[in-house]
């Protein structure tokens, strides 16, 4: 065998498996193109059940879908319990191709049929039929679950109320009976508990009243205590505003003080030099004042000099010290030579420019002063500027 597939071309591992290929796509195709045959020749349909509640009641819903290409007619829809039926709709209903249809039952019609004398809960199944006969049915596992637990509370129920029968009618069985007599003998300590738990049940509820007594005065007095706190914050912080408006106060006072104690020092110091120059002003003698005054005045006869123009007294100083130096030096012969211009004498003619644009004072001067100060500016104008003089001699 190994050696026969070991002797394959390769051309005829490749047929080959082309034809394994196409062998299982045709099965596939065939597989397909049956169930598309059933859906559109067969008449299939599917069942879906639901629980619903409406105002109180239960009911069961019903949901039947046609996947088939082909119409489908549903003739009975009912409830199957082992190999009993219980129709529960009879009419002919027409299902157009891949749609559904829906119906609900009350589920108190089927618990008739169900909780039919049965001593113990069996499951019950849903069935539908159509036209041609062909039965489907499923078993309904949520309606199914909520009819038995409603089996249980009618089973206990009816042991309850038939109970409550024998115990008035005094016919009782053989565990009640027996249970009467045991609770006979444990009746004192029956009591005795029932007191214990009602005297203990009450010191609790006294006790829990107690404390949420407590519990609400506690809570009224922390909120007094808060309130105290809060009023005391307040007052604190009141205080301590007046306190800093009491410090602000103090420190203007101390700088008002300061500012006054300054004042003082300055009015003193301004009385003590007041009094120093007054006592110097009176240690003047007018007197020896006028003397000295004529003496310095008959030693050197010249303007008063304050009441000059600087510039002009500047002026009159160089020319006296240009005219007074000749004659200390020794007497050389004169020389005709043009007269040349000195520095001196042009800052005169500025002078006698600027001269009549000086202000005068306004105190008023006697009139002899102010015609001698005249005759000498002229004098002294009327001398040629930058000539050296000369003595009488070379004259």
């Amino acid at each position: 065998m190994l050696e026969w597939l070991q002797a394959l071309t390769p051309e005829d591992i490749i047929v080959f498996s082309g034809i394994l290929v196409l062998f299982v796509t045709s099965i596939i195709t065939l597989v397909r193109l049956s169930r598309i045959a059933n859906r559109v020749g067969e008449q299939e349909f599917y069942i879906q059940e639901s629980l619903l509640e409406i105002d109180g009641e239960q009911y069961i819903n019903l949901t039947i879908i046609n996947k088939a290409f082909s119409t489908n007619h549903i003739n009975v829809v009912g409830v199957e319990l082992r190999n009993v039926s219980h129709p529960l709709e009879e009419k002919l209903v027409m299902i157009a191709p891949r749609s559904k249809y829906q119906v609900r039952f009350n589920l108190a019609e089927i618990k008739k049929f169900v909780f039919a004398t049965r001593k113990k809960y069996r499951k019950f199944r849903i069935y539908v039929e159509n036209e041609i006969g062909l039965r489907k049915s499923i078993k309904p596992k949520i309606n199914n679950r909520f009819m038995k637990r409603q089996y249980l509370l009618l089973k206990r129920q009816e042991r309850l109320e038939a109970k409550r029968i024998r115990f008035e009618s005094g016919q009782y069985n053989f565990f009640e009976r027996t249970g009467l007599i045991v609770g006979l003998i444990f009746r004192p300590f029956v009591k005795l508990r029932r007191h214990m738990v009602l005297s203990t049940n009450k010191t609790l509820r006294e006790s829990e009243i107690r404390r949420q007594q407590k519990k609400e005065h506690d809570a009224i007095k922390y909120k007094l205590d808060q309130d105290e706190f809060e009023l005391n914050e307040i007052r604190i912080r009141e205080q301590s505003i007046k306190e800093n408006r009491t410090r602000e106060l103090e420190l203007e006072r101390l700088k008002k003080e300061k500012e006054l104690e300054i004042e003082r020092i300055k009015e003193a110091t301004l009385k003590r030099e007041f009094e120093e120059n007054k006592a110097k002003i009176e240690a003047i003698i007018p007197e020896e004042v006028a003397q000295a005054e004529l003496e310095s005045e008959r030693k050197n006869p010249k303007v008063d000099e304050k009441k000059r123009p600087r510039k002009l007294k500047q002026v009159e100083e160089k020319v006296e010290s240009e005219v007074k130096a000749p004659v200390v030096e020794a007497v050389e012969p004169v020389v005709s030579e043009p007269v040349i211009e000195t520095q001196v004498a042009s800052e005169l003619k500025e002078t006698e420019m600027v001269e009549p644009k000086v202000k005068k004072p306004r105190t008023r001067k006697p009139k002899v002063e102010t015609t001698e100060s005249t005759i000498e500016t002229k004098e002294a104008s009327t001398e040629p500027l930058g000539t050296i003089p000369l003595q009488d001699e070379d004259k």
